[in-house]
């Protein structure tokens, strides 16, 4: 007995995590990478068809259009289906989808709407397979174990997604057009092999047989009568918009107002991966440190002041500093509002009212986008910059409201 006993806790975290979490986390983690790729290769194939701003937005605003027209719907759907099963149909079909456009981009010069319809099909399966996987978790590790595997996820996406992934697709197009989309492609295949390998997961039991608009409803009636949770949303609403008013013509501001090469704007996203990543690593001690209103105010300071000030800046090399820095405030963000909403919403309602609160937060994001690319062809390409900086900051007279909520789901924590 006392020799087994000091042998358990080195070995509790990872091994029990089990196989079939390391398959999901490997598909997590190569999804991501080809995620990236994209992510960095789309901008700058939208800029090489048409150097004007609106171009750049119109296919931001088509990856963000998806989430307000599925995300309702997303969230009933992974109750119901087996999710599993869903995930690696969903990646399937994003494969063939991103597969056949890397043909196209190799052989010629799709048009720009061709890449807006692009962005919009793949934020379709996006909003349905986002809502399957985060069901699907607690179907794979025990619920102790829950934390380490979302940090696990949560590492893997800001490293592959905003890391590696941009590097690699920036490099990648510069060599040709179409290898990043094509490495995009067979990483969703690859991605959906290993989803599949972990079997069936069961489909959710559906709530009393009730329709699926009775299921959302039930989600946004709680959501808008919970004042505090409704003030979080709407605070989301509001730094997603900010925050997505400056960083959407992050592209055209280095690879034309500076002339830097399209490397250089992957490497900008890799150090906002690098401040992304440091933010969730020390969210631990950051909490030890200050409290939940200081945090998410420190968040909004951080994220509105880079802004500005890379409004301001005629420097490649400051630009990527402070977008790490905003990228820390993003995630330090990310980190209070998920920890609320976890707190306060019911567990019966967590899904719905996920649902509802990501909708908001993805029309400020689509909303942002669309006022970036008119801002900036009215104005210029660093006034969005320094509006959406200005927001945020404006947006902390809201913060100190957040202690309520925070004090108000305190009991239900505990319960």
């Amino acid at each position: 007995m006392t020799t087994a006993r000091p042998a358990t806790p080195p070995t509790r975290d990872r091994p029990r995590l089990g196989r079939k979490f390391a398959l999901l986390w490997s598909a997590s983690s190569i999804s991501a990478v080809g995620d990236g790729m994209r992510d960095s290769a789309l901008p700058l194939l939208a800029v090489a068809i048409s150097d004007s701003p609106g171009a750049v937005s119109l296919v931001t605003v088509a990856g963000t259009l998806p989430w307000l027209v599925m995300s309702l719907f997303g969230g009933v759907l992974a109750d119901r289906a087996d999710r599993r099963r869903l995930m690696w149909t969903i990646d399937l079909g994003r494969a063939a989808v991103v597969l056949g456009f890397a043909c196209w981009v190799l052989l010629a010069t799709p048009p720009l709407a061709a890449l807006a319809l692009l962005a919009f099909v793949l934020g379709c399966g996006e909003t349905v397979f986002v809502n399957a996987a985060t069901s699907a978790l607690p179907d794979v590790v025990r619920p102790e174990q829950l934390d380490a595997a979302n940090g696990r996820l949560q590492g893997s996406l800001i490293v592959g997604g905003h890391l590696i992934g941009p590097l690699l697709g920036s490099t990648l197009f510069a060599v040709a057009a179409g290898y990043p989309f094509t490495v995009d492609g067979l990483s969703f295949a690859l991605a959906a092999a290993l989803v599949a390998a972990t079997g069936r997961s069961g489909a959710a039991r559906a709530k009393g047989g009730k329709p699926v608009l009775g299921e959302i409803r039930e989600g946004v009636r709680w959501l808008y009568a919970h004042r505090e949770v409704r003030l979080l949303a709407l605070l989301s609403g509001v730094a997603a918009l900010a925050f997505y008013l400056g960083i959407t013509m992050l592209v055209l501001l280095v690879t034309r107002t500076m002339d830097a090469p399209a490397s250089a704007y992957g490497l900008v996203l890799a150090a906002g991966a690098i401040g992304g990543t440091a933010a969730s690593a020390g969210a631990g001690r950051l909490g030890r440190l200050l409290g939940r209103g200081a945090r998410i105010g420190l968040s909004f300071v951080l994220m509105g002041v880079s802004l500005l000030l890379t409004g301001l800046t005629s420097s490649v090399a400051a630009v990527a500093v402070l977008y790490a820095v905003a990228s820390f405030g993003v995630v330090t963000w990310n980190v209070q509002a998920i920890s609320l909403r976890q707190q306060a919403v019911p567990k019966e309602l967590l899904g719905r009212v996920n649902s509802c609160y990501l909708l908001l937060s993805r029309f400020g994001v689509m909303t942002g986008a669309a006022l970036s690319g008119w801002i900036a062809s009215a104005a210029g390409v660093r006034a969005p910059l320094l509006v959406g900086g200005a927001a945020l900051l404006a947006a902390l007279v809201l913060v100190p409201r957040m202690a309520r909520l925070e004090r108000a789901s305190a009991p239900a924590a505990g319960e």
